[in-house]
């Protein structure tokens, strides 16, 4: 099973196959579009779920052996209870560990994300899907892949300790372990907390997805994947729980990218005129216009949901040229 699963990850790897199965999807996604758009369906959001269905991985029996032998030899676990954490996920397997300390018998409770050669592939052609909507818009902002599943892990926990220690909140890392031949798990604090995607975004809220995007990018950290289900929202504050790589090399591309993908994350939910009066606070006019310049960019993202009266008026608080609004 195994030398069948590595058999077909290299046939995925293959850059002519890659081609291939990129121009399939690249092409049923603008397909969809353009149906939803003239017939008013839920076609692409019917693909997208469908694609997100079949490549979902899971917590088999032999992860959850592996996991709980990590957590009793690791950090003296016992009586452990293993759940997935829920949410979207694409490219991880985030799960919930739980059970009692051996020396205080208290119970204890941890966030584990599982990464692997499946999660390296998934950014793989994900990242050649969203260089290539790059390139439709006529922009120049380019997403960066990882050398493999260990890569992932690094950056990811790297990421987390760089903005620990620049004092905005993320969960503490705790440590990396590799469960087999190709899965490695990122341990975490669990954060008693909610998605912003199930909290009320008042004002306050709002503050502080941009105050945390500025200091993040005074870091010299961007997130890459900036989406209301990549922060937790817990007794008054906000927690950054994932980053994605991105081109660093032009840094206001970058910033302006997780500037318009946070706007229109909230503009689902929230007036624009609200969400801009905090974004004002924080970033400059000409940081908002070139944020702007990427709407076009950000609207293609699958997780994003935008009425068209929004988009419109994300134009005008921006001050950028009428873009293609897809389909409500």
């Amino acid at each position: 099973m195994i030398d069948l699963k590595h058999a077909v990850y290299g046939i995925l790897h293959n850059i002519m196959v890659e081609a291939v199965v990129v121009a399939l999807i690249s092409l049923v996604y603008v397909l969809t579009r353009g149906l939803d758009r003239v017939f008013h369906t839920k076609l692409k959001r019917g693909l997208i779920d469908q694609i997100h269905r079949i490549t979902m991985d899971d917590l088999s029996g032999l992860r959850r052996a592996q996991i709980r032998y990590v957590f009793r030899s690791a950090y003296g676990l016992k009586m452990i209870k293993i759940q997935l954490a829920g949410g979207s996920y694409w490219m991880s397997i985030p799960c919930i560990v739980e059970g009692l300390d051996k020396r205080t018998n208290r119970p204890v409770k941890f966030l584990g994300k599982i990464i692997n050669d499946r999660s390296a592939l998934m950014h793989r052609y994900m990242t050649v899907l969203r260089n290539l909507g790059v390139m439709a818009e006529g922009a120049s902002l380019e997403f960066d892949d990882y050398n493999g599943a260990m890569d992932m892990v690094e950056f990811e926990r790297n990421a987390l300790m760089l903005l620990r220690n620049r004092h905005v909140s993320v969960p503490e890392v705790f440590g990396t372990h590799r469960l087999n031949h190709d899965d490695y798990i990122l341990v975490m604090q669990f954060i008693e907390g909610q998605p912003l995607s199930k909290v009320e975004l008042t004002d306050g809220v709002i503050d502080q997805i941009f105050s945390t995007l500025r200091t993040m990018h005074d870091t010299g950290v961007f997130h890459g994947d900036v989406k209301l289900d990549n922060f937790i929202y817990s007794n008054g504050r906000l927690y950054v729980v994932d980053c994605l790589k991105i081109d660093r090399r032009e840094p206001w591309k970058a910033q302006g990218f997780d500037l318009i993908c946070a706007i229109c994350a909230l503009a689902q939910r929230v007036p624009v005129d609200r969400i801009m009066r905090q974004a004002e606070l924080y970033h400059t006019p000409e940081e908002l216009h070139r944020a702007g310049r990427l709407l076009g960019v950000a609207l293609n993202k699958v997780d994003l949901d935008i009425p068209p009266d929004r988009v419109k008026a994300i134009e005008v608080a921006l001050n950028v040229e009428k873009v293609t609004v897809p389909a409500p």
